[in-house]
């Protein structure tokens, strides 16, 4: 089996993380759950795998300083990318600096934002993964749906692909993040399962899926991966992403490509999406509160506190989440978290003057 690298992108501004999560340090980069950053947590839980140099972060240029903060890797292993083009460009940038280091190369695509306490079965599927990858197989991680979440994308499968242990099976189709009564049928029929944005292929293999769907951009890759190592890889880079259209893989790839697999993950699997993820992952009182700092609380109920400093008194209140960070406090109705990228937009306008919507 080829040697396998991790691909973890870094990428994202964390909005629904505000106001912990700032445009400076968004969510991949901060203490969220536990003592380490979820990009830390994600590169350590890898290294049984891929050791540190066998690791590859993909960041935008903005957030160099607090990558070499984060994860104490060379040089080699950080891509800047000068400005954000979605997921597509970013892995196929990846891979083509991968192309360029080791032609033999298998790929582990993982976002740094996501929560998987469960590293043992993490790996049994990347393993289960990387062999079904060196069949020519583009591989994703389907997630068993826990309920019918309209937040998600789903994959729709088909034939078993493993006789037994962890199960793997073709892919029939992706769908779109569906409304609440498709959801409910997705789930009820058993078929389905959450896309987690994770993958494993081989480089050439992907090479060849983006010399199919993205012609002009393969080129580009191309022409960056016999610049690598050389003085003209910066300019090449560079033009590389301002000539990139911004499109995810799962668009570009993954929708129109027909040897796609998916193993069902056996881990644990949060994508960290908002405020809620909390109340999954941390402790609850009898009613259901979630507190993180010092609160004082009367007759609360179903709410999520979090402060870095000071006190937060709270009465008479139910299902909000409270967050107290540096200067800024943020209260919202749980119905309502994902209106908050609007909110953190009319902030940013007000310079802190104040506004309403």
């Amino acid at each position: 089996m080829s040697e396998l690298y991790a691909v973890i992108m870094c990428g994202g501004k964390g909005e629904r993380f505000w106001p912990k999560s700032r445009r400076t340090s968004p969510k991949q980069f901060i203490r969220l759950f536990g003592d380490r950053s979820l990009t830390r947590q994600t590169s350590d839980r890898m290294l049984k795998l891929c050791p540190v140099e066998r690791q590859v972060f993909i960041a935008p240029a903005e957030y160099e300083r607090v990558m070499r903060e984060q994860v104490k890797t060379r040089k080699a292993n950080l891509i800047l990318e000068p400005v954000g083009r979605n997921t597509a460009p970013a892995i196929g940038v990846a891979a083509a600096y991968l192309a360029a280091r080791d032609t033999d190369a298998s790929m582990v695509v993982l976002p740094a934002d996501h929560l998987i306490t469960k590293h043992a079965k993490l790996l049994a599927c990347v393993r289960l993964a990387a062999k079904l990858a060196q069949q020519g197989l583009l591989v994703t991680f389907g997630i068993p749906p826990s309920r019918p979440d309209t937040g998600y994308g789903y994959i729709k499968v088909g034939d078993r692909l493993t006789s037994k242990g962890i199960q793997a099976f073709r892919v029939l189709g992706f769908r779109e993040k569906p409304d609440p009564r498709t959801a409910r049928r997705y789930v009820k029929a058993g078929s389905y399962l959450w896309n987690s944005g994770m993958f494993v292929w081989r480089v050439d293999v992907i090479f060849s899926a983006f010399e199919r769907y993205m012609p002009e951009f393969h080129s580009s890759l191309l022409r960056l991966r016999d610049a690598v190592g050389t003085k003209s890889e910066k300019r090449v880079l560079n033009k590389v992403y301002r000539d990139a259209p911004s499109i995810s893989v799962d668009y570009a790839i993954m929708e129109k490509a027909g040897n796609i697999a998916a193993v069902r993950a056996t881990f644990d699997w949060d994508d960290v999406g908002s405020w809620l993820a909390l109340a999954r992952h941390m402790k609850q009182d009898k009613v259901g509160n979630v507190v993180r700092g010092t609160c004082v609380g009367k007759d609360m109920r179903g709410c999520i506190v979090d402060a870095d400093s000071g006190l937060l008194a709270v009465l008479g209140c139910r299902d909000l989440v409270i967050v107290r960070s540096g200067e800024a406090v943020l209260v919202a109705h749980k119905d309502r978290l994902d209106d908050i990228k609007a909110l953190v937009k009319l902030v940013g306008e007000s310079r802190h003057g104040g506004g309403y919507l």
